[in-house]
C-alpha cells in the first residue's frame, strides 16, 4: 500500500514526464534537465531530457540528490559531486544552487533553447512580449559558464537574482517556478518570447509590455 509520500513522489514523478514531453516539443532540445523539491523539501528529484544510453535503464529513471549535490538513489550515472566520476553532461549545480538560494524555488530546469541563445548573441535583450511572460524589464544574461563547478553555478545564481530566469551567453538558460508546471511554463515562455522579438524586430522596434500589465 503506498503511503502518502509515495504518493506525492510519483505524482512529482508523472509531471516530470509531462514536463519533459512539453519541452522536446515547444524548445526541440535533448539535453537539458528538469528537477523539482520532493514534498518533504529535503531532496530535489532530476531527470534527463534525453533517454539513457544504456538500454537497461529505464528511460523514466529518476535521480535523487541532497542540496549539496550529493547523490541518494537512481540507476543513472549521475555525475556525483562527492566522487570524482562526471556523468555525461549534468549540470547538477546549476539545480542545487537555486534551490539553496531561494526557498521560493520549487523546480529547475536547464534547458538550451535555440533562439534564446541566438537572440542573447546579438547583444539584445529578452523581455516580457506578452502579459504572461514573467521576465520584468528583462531577463539577466551572464557570460559563458560550463555549469559542471560549483562556481559557475553560484555565478548564474546571482545573476538570475529575483528573476525567474538567468540566459548563458553561448550556452543557455536556467529557468525557476514555484512548482514544476510553473517552470515548465516559464521556459516555455522564454523561448516563445524570443521567437517574437526576432519576427517583431524584422518590422521596427520592440516595445515590451509595461510592467503593470505582466501577470
Amino acid at each position: 500500500m503506498m503511503t502518502t509520500e509515495d504518493e506525492g513522489l510519483a505524482e512529482l514523478k508523472d509531471k516530470m514526464s509531462t514536463a519533459i514531453s512539453i519541452l522536446h516539443w515547444e524548445l526541440a532540445d535533448m539535453l537539458g534537465h528538469v528537477s523539482v523539491r520532493t514534498p518533504d523539501r529535503k531532496h530535489l528529484l532530476l531527470r534527463f531530457l534525453r533517454a539513457p544510453i544504456d538500454p537497461s535503464i529505464p528511460e523514466d529513471d529518476v535521480l535523487t540528490f541532497d542540496y549539496d549535490g550529493n547523490w541518494v538513489s537512481g540507476r543513472r550515472e549521475p555525475g556525483r559531486a562527492d566522487t570524482k566520476v562526471k556523468g555525461p553532461g549534468l549540470e547538477l549545480y546549476f539545480h542545487t544552487y537555486p534551490y539553496k538560494a531561494r526557498e521560493d524555488v520549487g523546480a529547475v530546469i536547464h534547458v538550451h533553447p535555440m533562439m534564446v541563445v541566438a537572440l542573447t548573441a546579438t547583444g539584445k535583450k529578452i523581455c516580457a512580449f506578452q502579459h504572461r511572460q514573467k521576465f520584468g524589464k528583462g531577463v539577466p544574461v551572464t557570460p559563458w559558464l560550463w555549469g559542471s563547478s560549483a562556481e559557475d553555478a553560484e555565478r548564474a545564481t546571482k545573476a538570475m537574482g529575483e528573476s525567474c530566469a538567468v540566459i548563458i551567453e553561448g550556452h543557455g538558460a536556467i529557468v525557476t517556478g514555484k512548482t514544476l508546471e510553473e517552470a515548465c511554463i516559464n521556459a516555455v515562455q522564454l523561448e516563445r518570447a524570443a521567437k517574437m522579438i526576432m519576427l517583431a524586430g524584422s518590422l521596427g522596434e520592440v516595445k515590451p509590455v509595461p510592467d503593470a500589465a505582466v501577470e
